[in-house]
């Protein structure tokens, strides 16, 4: 068995309003960035966007969430894939976007990072 050495995090990412290639203000690269320091990551919103793009499993640990809420996901990935902190980036609704990702982050027990946040910086 692997012992991990450092924190790992796990971020989900909304897509629209959120992801540079859906109107939002978060970097792909620096999404790559976080894998490439060792963190897990993953899309929780219109996964489509970015899964028609060439390169895009590069940076991408998981897609979804598929046929269940962001809530359930965000749950089954906390549930099945250790980690030492949860993070969802995405849209605060009626502020940022139209959908309620700091809803549903919270409602799993993930900490929540708006889009804007985390593009200038925020961890």
């Amino acid at each position: 068995m692997h012992v991990q050495d450092t924190e790992v995090k796990v971020y989900a990412f909304d897509v629209d309003e959120t992801l540079e290639t859906a109107n939002g203000p978060v970097l792909l690269q620096s999404v790559a960035d976080l894998r490439n320091n060792g963190d897990i990551v993953g899309l929780c919103g219109n996964f489509a966007r970015i899964t028609c793009q060439t390169g895009w499993h590069r940076a991408i640990s998981f897609i979804g969430p598929m046929e269940m809420s962001k809530e359930s996901f965000l749950r089954q990935i906390s549930t099945h894939v250790p980690a030492d902190e949860y993070v969802m980036v995405g849209n605060i609704q009626g502020v940022s976007g139209a959908s309620d990702d700091k809803g549903a982050a919270e409602r799993a027990g993930w900490r929540f990072i708006s889009e804007r946040d985390f593009s200038e910086g925020k961890r």
